[in-house]
Parts: structure tokens; C-alpha cells; sequence
């Protein structure tokens, strides 16, 4: 399933650049997203051409079972791998479960492009999510993406309201 969503923030593309991979802002992040309950940077390696970095997250659970079986909220734990390319303004990304079971099934990947709009940064997320399932579970893979997708997009919601926080204190 194809996503999209745009945000966009009062300050010029390098500063946002900037706030993005300051080292304040996990923890400011963490503070104040409303569904994140763990965010913990793993590795960041930075060059001339672009930042690597990998991130934690544990999101709050959107699902509390499936039938009988309650849904450990670990399930809902990954880890973001992603390069930033400084000269495109674009990060492309995978967000890898922590869970293994739940890493064979389910795939999320994509892109982060900043455009710089009359002073303004423009940010476009952009991905697919997948969710591969056994062949009798396979009817219920496209509910579960849309679920994926919904929770997904107002977490991304949620952080552009907290950056525009950040920006103000630290811009």
C-alpha cells in the first residue's frame, strides 16, 4: 500500500536540515509526541555526501489483540534505518520491526524529500507498506495495511507538530 503525506515548516530547508539531526531533539521528541514511548538513537555516521543513522522507536500499541491473543506492544517496537543525502535533500529509509516474526511480514520503506518553498521547507514522506502474510491470513494483509498506514501517518502528524515546536526553541 502506497503512502503520502506533506508537512511544512516555517523556516528555510537548511535550518530544518539543521533542527532534524540536532542532538537535542530525540529527547525533545520523545517529551513531547504524544504516542511514542521510546525513541533511542542507535548509530549516526556523517560525511561529506550524506548521514546514516539508525533510531528505536516504540510507538504506543494501536492494537491491543488479535482474537484471543493479546499483542505484546514490543510488536509494535523498530528501528528506522535511513540515509540522508545532503546534495538531494532526500532520505530514503526502511523501518525494520524488532520483532523477527513481525519483520518477515511486514515491509516499510520510502523517502523524505525537503523543498524549499518561498523560505519555507516542504516535506514530503512518501513509501509503500507491506505486510506478507500466510496464504489463509493473506484476506486480512490489506486491513492491516490500512491500519499500518492510518496509525503511521498520525504519527508523522504528530511529529511535524512537535518539530514546529522544537524550531521555535532551538531555530
Amino acid at each position: 500500500m502506497r503512502f503520502e503525506t506533506r508537512h511544512t515548516f516555517d523556516v528555510p530547508r537548511e535550518k530544518f536540515v539543521a533542527a532534524m539531526f540536532h542532538e537535542d531533539y530525540p529527547k525533545f521528541l520523545l517529551e513531547k509526541h504524544p504516542v511514542l514511548l521510546e525513541l533511542e538513537p542507535k548509530e549516526k555516521a556523517e560525511t561529506d555526501r550524506d548521514i546514516k543513522r539508525k533510531v528505536r522507536y516504540r510507538p504506543k500499541p494501536v492494537i491491543k489483540s488479535i482474537g484471543p491473543k493479546t499483542v505484546p506492544p514490543e510488536w509494535f517496537a523498530f528501528i528506522e534505518e535511513s540515509t540522508y543525502d545532503k546534495a538531494a535533500f532526500r532520505m530514503t529509509f526502511q523501518n525494520v520491526p524488532t520483532t523477527g516474526k513481525i519483520s518477515r511480514m511486514l515491509i516499510n520503506k520510502g523517502t523524505i524529500t525537503l523543498r524549499e518553498v518561498g523560505g519555507r521547507t516542504e516535506r514530503t514522506v512518501e513509501g509503500d507498506i507491506k505486510l506478507d502474510l500466510p496464504f489463509l491470513l493473506k484476506p486480512l494483509a490489506l486491513i492491516g495495511e490500512k491500519i499500518i498506514q492510518s496509525e503511521g501517518l498520525k504519527i508523522l502528524d504528530g511529529e511535524a507538530d512537535v518539530m514546529r515546536q522544537f524550531l521555535k526553541t532551538h531555530g
